[in-house]
């Protein structure tokens, strides 16, 4: 009998030092995150008054769980909170899957006014936390000139306000992204076409610096054209990846039109003084030719006059 007496005390002894230290717990639980989510604070002071309010003799096991459960929503939800202070892109995105999963972690089957409060809070916090991470990439978007980064910042902010329960708010900003996408994977397309055909045309062409004065009038007629094309190709192109601010592509293009740029004024001159010279033989021949045939006329226009004369007599 003495035995199972002090079994009873030690289980007595064991229950009250584990409801002492769910109440010191709670009461010394002052997380950072309470200052801008007083919905925290809220959930803490519910179990307290719980707590306090409910004799040691009455208080349930499911209630001990409840209040430990809130205890460790806190601190789970502080950890998520500081993580994603440091504003980093990776963070925000880590830390709003985080605080979804985080709602499986809300104590289960409220039965008392300050449980049900509590479970009412916990998923107002993590409304707030997803809709507050929302704003934030939704801004970044607003903000962001480089297209692609836009639409990826958009995408994150939809999915938040999904979590969070703003249906209305994510639709609207879907159709938006739905606009911009559409239109920068048409310009992305238009911008790969053009800049394929110029590499094709300038890969086309064999002329280097080093070979252009050993190469024929021919080709470098034809190396003039295609340049030609190929520059204008490739500033459509450049035109297209700036309006999207793809500075990788836009720099592809910039290189490939240095490139043509620098050989051209070498194909011009020479092709140009090859032209000049020909039209110089052309020039000196048909002025021959027409002077060759003005002595012609004059000579018969002597010979005429003189049978006219020679007739008279």
């Amino acid at each position: 009998m003495k035995k199972i007496f002090f079994i009873i005390i030690f289980l007595i002894c064991m229950s009250y030092y584990a409801y002492a230290d769910i109440i010191n717990d709670l009461r010394n639980l002052n997380p950072e995150c309470s200052v801008e989510y007083p919905e925290i604070d809220n959930m803490k002071q519910n179990m307290l008054i719980m707590l306090y309010t409910t004799e040691r003799k009455n208080l349930s096991t499911d209630m001990e769980n409840f209040a430990l459960e809130t205890k460790n929503f806190i601190i789970e939800f502080n950890k998520i909170y500081m993580e994603n202070k440091k504003r980093d892109i990776e963070t925000k995105e880590k830390s709003i899957i985080e605080c979804v999963n985080l709602r499986s972690k809300i104590p289960k089957n409220p039965k008392y006014i300050e449980e049900i409060e509590t479970v009412k809070s916990a998923n107002d916090v993590i409304n707030k936390f997803i809709y507050n991470n929302a704003m934030f990439f939704e801004n970044l978007g607003n903000n962001e000139n480089v297209t692609r980064k836009k639409i990826y910042y958009y995408k994150n902010a939809s999915a938040a306000y999904e979590f969070c329960g703003e249906t209305i708010l994510a639709t609207s900003l879907n159709s938006h992204i739905y606009e911009i996408e559409r239109k920068y994977k048409n310009d992305m397309a238009k911008a790969k076409i053009l800049v394929d055909e110029g590499l094709k045309e300038l890969n086309s062409v064999n002329i280097t610096e080093e070979n252009i004065e050993n190469t024929g009038m021919n080709e470098k007629i034809d190396a003039i054209v295609k340049f030609s094309s190929a520059r204008e190709k490739f500033k459509d192109a450049l035109s297209i990846y700036k309006s999207h601010n793809e500075y990788e592509k836009m720099n592809e293009c910039k290189e490939k039109i240095e490139k043509i740029e620098k050989i051209m004024p070498l194909l011009q001159s020479n092709t140009f003084s090859f032209l000049f010279i020909l039209l110089l033989c052309f020039f000196f021949i048909t002025t021959y030719l027409f002077l060759r045939i003005k002595e012609w006329k004059d000579v018969m226009y002597d010979v005429s006059l003189g049978d006219e004369i020679l007739g008279k007599i």
